[in-house]
């Protein structure tokens, strides 16, 4: 369809202007609205015309569009019954591509060369790896140095509190306000003088403070495992008395002990007894805060020499009681003839026996 096609169903222009004149005049109107319906139907127009130009040039192109595409088609031609066959070039490259299919393959393999680029040298990278380790060495000292730095710290913390605590009883209070104020010195030197130290300046401050410390600290360890040792001695010996006690009243089960061996263990009781009340006696006459008269290491001691002095001898073995050797031999009434049987047959079965385990024997030798 064609544009004046499309024109012509459009009402002309001149008969729409009477039309309106005589519509002005009917209704007694004034030019300037007269003017205003004019320009209004003007432009109204204008509009469909444009509207109408614009779908023509759509379907034109579309038209277009279609013939060029049925025009240059490189592999296809269209004859006078319709049918499409292909173009003579398509024919040509089918044997080309027939040979280059049967043709033979040979590869060859190429050889591969690495290299580095920009590659550091051999010193730059020797000077990086010792500026590494320097730095590693580096933050190790200052991990031994903040190592060294907190346990002074912690020392004047956990040892502040036990004073109020647990270690109250086992000192002064002359010794405690002193060791207080040390405490608080060395508290306030941390956070001063103290903040930025070699590591060897902090260990030997915690040296100091522990020369303090350690006295009141052996004093409560003391207190508190005497009674365990003591008491370990204390059954040792009433254990070895008993013995002593079964071997007087005539026990079986002591029977073979030597008797000069029993008195030098009733001795060494006798002795031990004596030193345990001498000490106990002595510890109980002084108070906490004074140092013990025996400590928990000897009492140990002690214990232990009288296992290795007593024990041989309380708990040696009896000897094995002898077993007669005169025992009539069981398997000998046995050893005579059987019923039916001589005393040569059974012989020479025996012998027979033999042979042939023998002979069987040197068979498996020769394989």
């Amino acid at each position: 369809m064609h544009l004046s096609s499309k024109l012509i169903r459009i009402q002309p222009l001149d008969f729409k202007l009477l039309h309106l004149r005589t519509v002005a005049f009917s209704f007694n109107l004034s030019m300037y609205h007269f003017v205003i319906a004019f320009l209004f139907e003007l432009r109204k127009r204008k509009c469909l015309y444009l509207l109408v130009k614009d779908k023509m040039q759509v379907d034109q192109e579309e038209e277009g569009h279609q013939k060029c595409h049925a025009e240059h088609t490189p592999e296809e031609e269209i004859d006078h019954t319709g049918a499409k066959t292909k173009s003579a070039v398509s024919d040509k490259q089918d044997p080309l591509n027939q040979t280059l299919k049967k043709g033979k393959i040979k590869s060859i393999d190429l050889p591969i060369q690495s290299s580095l680029c920009r590659q550091l040298g051999q010193d730059l990278l020797n000077s990086y790896i010792e500026n590494e380790g320097k730095m590693i060495m580096q933050d190790k000292l200052e991990k031994e140095r903040n190592d060294a730095k907190n346990a002074v710290e912690e020392y004047v913390y956990d040892f502040r509190d036990r004073l109020g605590t647990v270690y109250e009883k086992f000192i002064t209070p002359e010794d405690l306000s002193k060791l207080s104020a040390v405490l608080e010195d060395t508290e306030n030197w941390l956070y001063e003088d103290g903040e930025d130290q070699p590591k060897q300046v902090y260990v030997d401050k915690l040296q100091e403070l522990k020369k303090y410390g350690q006295p009141i600290q052996m004093k409560y360890m003391e207190h508190e495992e005497r009674p365990k040792a003591l008491n370990d001695l204390g059954k040792k010996i009433q254990l070895v008395m008993k013995v002593i006690e079964a071997y007087r009243n005539k026990d079986e089960r002591y029977d073979h002990l030597d008797p000069t061996e029993m008195e030098k263990v009733e001795k060494c009781i006798n002795d031990a007894m004596s030193w345990l009340n001498s000490k106990m006696n002595a510890q109980n006459k002084l108070s906490l805060t004074q140092d013990p008269v025996v400590k928990v290491s000897e009492i140990v001691a002690k214990s232990k020499e009288l296992d290795n002095f007593c024990n041989p001898i309380i708990y040696k073995p009896k000897p094995k009681a002898e077993v007669p050797e005169d025992k009539p031999k069981a398997n000998s009434e046995h050893n005579g003839p059987m019923d039916g049987q001589s005393g040569t047959e059974t012989k020479s079965d025996s012998t027979k026996d033999s042979s042939q385990h023998t002979k069987s024997s040197g068979e498996m030798e020769v394989d």
